[in-house]
Order: C-alpha cells, then structure tokens, then sequence
C-alpha cells in the first residue's frame, strides 16, 4: 500500500469502495480507469481532498463503484505475467499473479472477466469457495496435406471452455444443451451462467448489466454550415488563387448512429453522421487588363458522411468532448462555371457566357475535429452542441484547376433512442 498526496491530472475519481482483508468496507471515492489499469491497481481517498492509498490485488478483498463495476481480487495464471517476472523461457500460464477480476455475474456461479497488458480477454468461472478457472480456447493449425506438394493449413478452435463450463454446470442438466452452442464472449456466457443459477435457484447479481456493454443509439443532427472556397486557376499558366466565403449560412440536417464502446473504455464512442447540405459561392478577381474581371460561381450540394471517434470526459452532469475523424460526401449536384466580364459596363461589349471550368468528382474527403459538450444523463436521451471543422479537397481533382474547401459547423444533436 502507498500513499499519494497529490492527486494525478489523469485520475477520474467516482463514488465507491475497498474491501479489507478483515471484511470492512471503507467508503470514498475510487479511480475509475481503462479495463487493463482496474485489473492492476485500486486507488482510493476517503474524501476528495483526502490523501490518495493505492491497493495492490494481494492487499485487498475487492473494490467498487455505487452503481457500476465490481472487482474481486484473485490469483490466476496469465501468460504474460512472464515476461514481467524476468523469466523469459518459462512456459506460459506457469506462474501465479494477483489481479482484480472484474464480476460480470455473482452466484453460486460466478463469471468473472480480466483484460491484460496485451489486450487479451480472459474469461473464468467461479463455484462458491472455489477458485476461479479460466475458459481457455486454443487455436492450432491442422495441415490438410497427405504427403504431396499443395496441402493448405486449416485454423482449428479447441473447445475446451465448453468442457471446463460444463464441468462447473453439472448440477443442472438443462443447461448443458446451451454450452455446446455458448461462444467464448462475455454476452454468451453471462446467458449460460445466469441461466445456470435460476436453475439452481441462486441469487444472481449483475454489478454493471449495461455500463459495460458496447450501446448504439440512433440521433438527430442539425444545425448551421458556413465556408470557405479556395480555388487554384492555373488553365494555360494563369496561376490565379482567390479565397471566397458561402453566400449564406445554410442549413444542415441528418442522422447519426453512435457506438459506445464501454466495454473497451466508457470515455470512447465511435460516430457515423450523414446529412444534407447545400453551398452557394461567387468569387471574382481582378485580370491584368483594367477593368476586366475573372468569375467564378459554385454550388455543391451532398450527402456527408463524417466517420468520428469521441472522447468525453467522463464526470460531470454537463462532460465536454473532443472529436477527430474523416469524412466523405457524394455530390449530389456540382455546378462550376467561370465567365470574364467588364466592370463598369462599355457600351458594345457583353459579359462571357458562363461556361463549365471542370468535370467535378463524384467524391469528396476531408479531415474532421470538433469540440463540443454534452448531457450525461443515464438511461436517458441526451443532446450535445458541437463546433465542428472541416477541410476537404473540394469538387475538382484536375492539376490545373484545383480547388478546397473550409467548413465550420455548428451542430445539435438528440438521442432518438436510450
């Protein structure tokens, strides 16, 4: 045990618990973090301006959150725990490690859920006063050669967590059906192993049923688009570049699909958008000759789809937000026209008909960022207001004619669904 003073720019403390190894529980705060830090450490304060402890697994029962995740703390075998032990040619699953073993399912059986240093998901399954054992499926390749040149090598998955799962599950025969279909997930076996307590007529506890279960919602989005045109006139060496702004704020509106990744960390979501908008542009610039002008008018109109991922920080009734991605829009519509004309008007000469500049692409891409706030209200609809940037390359893909586009956003989302 250690004992901090300072509490860390990183922390995100949350209403919970420690469990002592002599059965008291002491209430506070504890650091929420990503799965791989929970499973190591447990840092606790009484209060917030408390002095911060921090519990290694072999110093504590267990911890928790009010409301959300629960640890216990075990001893298992894991891999690559080896390399850390400075035992580089043991073999692995050979040395013992204390972790904190997050409970997905308390009962007489339970389902407990680790994710170590490399990522790695393990699963284990827990009788009462019992240790955990772990579901381990192997993977191997099987070479279908009989002898002669040509043979290919078939990847072959063992079962051997259904065997363990079903070793763990005999006092209740109707459920052995269901493990020889049971895939190595946590939604799959928290299903066995629930259905395997009511059949036992155990209590089952859920600690955090939804908090860490990857969610998507389905959202509205509109808001107000303004930009800015760049064009690069290089036809016949002209080397002409002019910047012009939208004619107008125009508006914007669509849907999005929201992915929120709890189980990997509850700060991260991915985000599909697609949504209308339509721009107008006029730009003119001064020719040599005096008097005389250059023109340009664009409209673009497209259907965007910005792919984003989001990082919200994770207290707080109002959490602020970042975003980064990219984004594609098919053009729906692009007229690109350019015409010369004379400024103030002499009598006998006409303005240039307008006439097309390129043939415009079809697709247009960009980079993505925006910041923004949101609501955090659980198990609610939420709504976020998001400034947002976008730099694309614009409508043409000709060498001597390019062109790029700046849009700012300002956006409101609603969550459709919960």
């Amino acid at each position: 045990m250690s004992v901090s003073c300072a509490a860390s720019a990183q922390t995100n403390f949350r209403p919970g618990f420690v469990l002592t190894p002599a059965g008291d529980t002491l209430r506070g705060e504890v650091d929420a973090r990503g799965a791989i830090r929970n499973a190591r450490l447990a840092r606790f304060r009484a209060a917030p301006d408390a002095a911060i402890v921090e519990y290694q697994p072999r110093q504590l029962r267990g911890y928790g959150f009010v409301g959300d995740r629960l640890y216990q703390a075990e001893t298992v075998l894991l891999a690559d725990s080896v390399p850390r032990l400075g035992q580089p040619y043991t073999l692995p699953d050979t040395l013992a490690r204390h972790s904190f073993l997050e409970v997905v399912v308390r009962g007489e059986l339970s389902l407990l859920y680790l994710r170590d240093e490399r990522s790695f998901e393990h699963y284990y399954v827990q009788l009462s006063g019992q240790p955990p054992q772990e579901l381990v499926q192997k993977i191997s390749f099987v070479s279908t050669s009989t002898g002669t040149a040509g043979g290919t090598a078939v990847r072959h998955k063992s079962d051997d967590y259904r065997r363990t799962l079903a070793a763990s599950t005999q006092r209740c025969l109707a459920v052995q059906p269901a493990i020889t279909k049971v895939s190595l997930d946590l939604n799959s076996l928290s299903r066995v192993v629930a259905q395997y307590n009511e059949c036992v007529g155990s209590a089952i506890i859920k600690p955090a049923p939804a908090t860490r279960r990857n969610h998507v919602q389905l959202g509205l989005v509109a808001g107000a688009e303004t930009s800015r045109l760049t064009l690069n006139d290089n036809f016949f060496g002209r080397d002409r570049t002019l910047k012009t702004t939208s004619n107008q704020v125009s508006p914007v509106v669509g849907l999005a699909l929201n992915f929120r990744l709890s189980g990997i960390n509850k700060a991260l979501s991915a985000r599909l958008e697609a949504f209308y908008e339509s721009q107008d542009y006029l730009a003119r610039q001064a020719l040599a000759t005096p008097g005389f002008y250059q023109e340009y008018r664009v409209k673009m109109t497209s259907i965007r789809v910005p792919l984003l991922v989001r990082y919200t920080y994770p207290r707080g009734a109002i959490r602020p937000f970042a975003q980064v991605g990219y984004g594609f829009a098919q053009l729906l519509r692009n007229d690109n026209e350019g015409r010369q004309t004379r400024t103030p008007a002499v009598a006998g000469y006409q303005d240039g008909d307008w006439k097309q500049l390129v043939v415009p692409r079809k697709l247009e891409q960009g980079v993505i960022g925006s910041i923004g706030v949101s609501t955090a209200r659980a198990n609610q609809r939420n709504m976020a207001a998001e400034l947002r940037y976008e730099r694309s390359d614009g409508f043409s893909d000709s060498f001597d004619f390019g062109s790029r586009v700046n849009r700012f956003y300002l956006l409101l989302s609603y969550d459709l669904t919960k």
